[in-house]
């Protein structure tokens, strides 16, 4: 026998055929434990995938049933009005333009119009183009449509003239309210409308300054990753422009729609964070290196907007409050000012349901009231408001805007903050606020 007993050439005879089938015993126990262990792991693997389907389909039914409860079974969709037919004797309008979205008869709507009041409706037809007429559909998606829907002309204060202005924009969105946790989702339904349409009507003043219009009194989602696994400060994410990759552009999100578009298309482990701006510090904030902006740089419509542009809607801003902003010194002057409570009339009912449209749509504004002041021998209603010093100038401009139209026998509106008005809180302990959030 050979010294290296651990090698069976080197064996004869018996010994030989014992190594062999010692061999081939071996060999095959190496291959049951690896089939064994290969049909652990196949089992495994199937029950992951069973649990998983389990965990989606659950998951499908809970988000099936959430969509029942949901306005319009959570459906997303937007028309930016280019066609519009207003009927005061019957309560309703038609609105035409190209659908974005899937829309159906009994949907609940809302109007988003240009002075910030938005008019909650229900969808009583729906038509779809067939490009010679309108034909009667059950629902129309992703083309040219007609929508009819409900308006209340004497509660809303509306007439056929003015119900439904040029640019106004139809969608399923709702304004984004606060919910029971004190949470408001950031969406800007006007200006998402209005974006589907931008290259077609970017050569439009009209078109354009809606558009800008709304973007200043937008709230948008910027994303962000934290510098640190433990810190809690974000370093804010830039783009750069395809035709100048050396060139970094700070993307805006309309909404979680637009931020999940873009996110799909990020590479590596880390997902970035959020965080939310409004225009007055999206301004500031590129104020210093004069970055450009690009708002839903992954779609559904890009919009880009240059720094200079950006600076010159900020300075507009801080010019313009909306109107002569009351100090306190002059409202302590007793013998130039009086204040009161403006009758009631159609319109005073008029001008606080735009208040009240307007500041359901802003989470900066706490509290809003109505009055008149007297100064110097003329009258001009007052409206005070509660919210910030940075938000103020943009709440005034928005909130002139709202009232503007129902203006008839006062020409005029005046602004205050509450912070900066001490008898409001006297005066506003023993009446109701006209909108407190």
């Amino acid at each position: 026998m050979s010294d290296n007993e651990n090698n069976i050439f080197d064996l004869e005879g018996d010994a030989l055929d014992e190594a062999l089938l010692a061999a081939i015993d071996e060999t095959d126990e190496e291959e049951r434990l690896a089939r064994e262990k290969k049909a652990q792991e196949n089992q495994k693997k199937a029950e992951q995938a069973r649990v998983t389907a389990i965990q989606q389909e659950k998951r499908k039914a809970e988000i099936d049933e959430l969509r029942k409860n949901l306005p319009n079974e959570g459906r997303r969709y937007f028309l930016m009005t280019e066609e519009a037919e207003c009927d005061e004797e019957n309560n309703k309008a038609s609105v035409a333009g190209t659908l974005f979205g899937t829309c159906k008869k009994d949907d609940q709507i809302y109007l988003y119009r240009n002075d910030g009041r938005v008019l909650a409706s229900k969808v009583l037809t729906v038509e779809a183009f067939n490009g010679q007429v309108y034909e009667p559909a059950d629902e129309v998606s992703q083309s040219k449509a007609r929508i009819t829907f409900t308006v209340d002309y004497a509660k809303t204060g509306f007439t056929k003239e003015n119900a439904v202005p040029k640019f106004a924009v139809l969608t399923s969105v709702k304004p984004p309210l606060k919910d029971d946790a004190g949470k408001i989702a950031i969406e800007n339904p006007a200006l998402s409308g209005l974006m589907f349409k931008y290259a077609e009507f970017k050569q439009d003043k009209e078109y354009v300054g809606r558009l800008l219009d709304n973007v200043i009194h937008g709230r948008f989602l910027i994303p962000g990753f934290k510098e640190s696994a433990d810190s809690k400060k974000l370093k804010i994410v830039m783009v750069t422009k395809k035709d100048d990759p050396n060139t970094r552009v700070l993307p805006l999100f309309t909404d979680l729609q637009a931020l999940y578009l873009w996110r799909k298309l990020i590479t590596g482990d880390q997902k970035p964070s959020v965080i939310v701006m409004g225009f007055p510090e999206v301004a500031k904030f590129i104020e210093k290196d004069k970055f450009d902006v690009v708002i839903n740089p992954s779609g559904p419509v890009p919009v880009g907007l240059p720094a200079f542009a950006i600076d010159s809607m900020s300075k507009a801003i801080k010019k313009s409050s909306g109107g002569v902003k009351v100090d306190k010194e002059t409202i302590k002057d007793g013998s130039k000012v009086v204040l009161g409570e403006p009758r009631p009339c159609e319109e005073t009912d008029n001008i606080r349901v735009a208040i009240t449209s307007y500041c359901k749509s802003h989470r900066d504004i706490k509290k809003a009231g109505l009055l008149y002041i007297i100064r110097n021998n003329k009258m001009s209603y007052l409206v005070i408001v509660d919210t910030t010093k940075t938000a103020a100038p943009l709440a005034f401009k928005g909130l002139t805007e709202a009232i503007k139209p129902h203006l008839n026998t006062i020409k005029t509106v005046d602004f205050s903050l509450l912070s900066e008005a001490p008898f409001a809180n006297d005066y506003y302990s023993k009446k109701p606020w006209d909108y407190r959030e």
